[in-house]
């Protein structure tokens, strides 16, 4: 039997940067608690912690070799500190996110919450707002209604197969051209 080396984590790091994606799970497993700690320090939030650091080890798995070589590594902790930084800055990504999800949402919700009270008010500014959504090309429309359903930016540029920034820049003009359209026609 041949017993395993237990590999430094500056040679764990360079083994995933020349190609080996084993050395990613072991650097997953040795990082995985204190990158943890670092994500819900930030987000206070153990499932959005969780998602943080599962997704940055997705994204390294799928990087190229070429954009692998382009990693500086600490000469005793290999990609650790690297880790850090970009944990750190998916956290404040995140929180950034939310409050930008949560102000969105407040300005379509006072689009359709315009001066009414009465129940037949009411459910003409909801039919309003519907009929103004068809106005959005197909993609806006998809969007928006993943977006009001819940669904963070980078999870509907996922479930779309789009880039983070089509999805910010597409749900922003959708945003506007709704409020044109219902300032003009209402």
């Amino acid at each position: 039997m041949s017993e395993k080396k237990i590999l430094s984590e500056y040679d764990l790091a360079f083994n995933f940067i020349n190609g080996n994606d084993e050395a990613l799970g072991e650097l997953y497993t040795l990082y995985y608690s204190s990158l943890m700690m670092v994500a819900y320090k930030y987000t206070q939030n153990t499932e959005k912690s969780k998602d943080i650091v599962g997704l940055v080890f997705e994204k390294l798995l799928n990087l190229t070799p070429s954009k692998r070589q382009t990693f500086f590594l600490h000469p005793e902790k290999g990609m650790y500190p690297l880790l850090l930084s970009i944990i750190k800055n998916k956290s404040l990504d995140e929180i950034k996110q939310n409050k930008l999800h949560q102000e969105i949402k407040k300005q379509i919700e006072s689009i359709t919450s315009y001066i009414g009270t009465n129940a037949i008010f009411v459910r003409f500014e909801e039919d309003a707002i519907k009929q103004l959504i068809d106005y959005l090309s197909k993609r806006e429309k998809e969007i928006l209604q993943l977006h009001l359903q819940g669904f963070k930016n980078d999870e509907i540029a996922m479930q779309l197969n789009i880039s983070y920034n089509t999805v910010r820049n597409t749900l922003h003009s959708a945003k506007q051209r709704v409020k044109k359209l219902w300032q003009l026609f209402m």
